[in-house]
């Protein structure tokens, strides 16, 4: 599949080939669901505490006397239906740790690179070199006026100096990822992506080819047993 090329000044200069396997891969909404769910959790610390009675300071004599005062009885000012008192039942330290297994990961990030790819929201960026290349924040910022991306972006320069990654910096609806460290919760929460000549060669050969061969042979077994059964099915029907 042929993806457009374009420059640091966002000039169409050619066609990118794209495996098409990435194309044709179907999309699995659950597995993204399930990935981006597992990825926030994760940003979590947990260090929220609340103080029960036994902790709260203080409290240790009795408020007042047993009888006589006319008042409910009570023995520390440090109960929780006292103001300044112990909580009950309040948030306490805990990991909200999720885990997803490598092919599941892998999975939810094709499913949502082929979904950019079919709504021809992803764009290839071609190689950076010492003439094309950002010299500063508003090169980047002119490239996103001239494909007219006004919404989050998702830029992935690998390959570009530390310059034109610096000049992404200060604007807004741009995150700036290397290809090794992309996510599904990462692109599916930009609306556009860009991504470098290199960044993309990395991103199939070190992490999506060997799973798009695995689901092509599998959907093509699967195609076959299902040809196997209608024609099975048919006989039967014939005799």
């Amino acid at each position: 599949m042929k993806v457009k090329l374009i420059d640091h000044k966002g000039t169409v200069v050619g066609d990118h080939n794209i495996n098409k396997d990435l194309a044709n891969h179907p999309v699995n909404e659950q597995l993204v669901h399930q990935s981006v769910v597992t990825f926030l959790a994760n940003q979590r610390q947990g260090t929220h505490k609340t103080k029960s009675r036994s902790e709260v300071r203080g409290g240790g004599r009795k408020p007042f006397s047993q009888k006589g005062t006319g008042r409910a009885r009570a023995g520390t000012s440090r109960s929780p239906i006292w103001r300044g008192g112990g909580i009950v039942f309040g948030p306490q330290p805990r990991s909200y740790r999720k885990n997803l297994n490598k092919k599941m990961k892998t999975g939810a990030l094709i499913s949502t690179l082929a979904f950019k790819l079919n709504e021809k929201k992803l764009f290839v960026l071609k190689d950076f070199s010492n003439s094309n290349k950002f010299n500063k924040t508003k090169d980047a910022e002119n490239l996103l006026k001239t494909l007219d991306l006004s919404k989050h972006s998702l830029l992935v320069l690998d390959g570009a100096d530390q310059q034109s990654i610096k000049s992404t910096n200060n604007i807004d609806n741009i995150t700036t990822l290397s290809s090794d460290l992309i996510n599904a919760s990462a692109v599916a929460r930009s609306e556009y992506m860009i991504i470098t000549e290199q960044g993309l060669n990395n991103l199939m050969e070190n992490r999506l080819k060997n799973n798009l061969n695995k689901s092509t042979k599998s959907n093509t077994k699967n195609t076959n047993k299902k040809a196997k059964n209608n024609t099975n099915n048919k006989e039967r029907n014939n005799a």
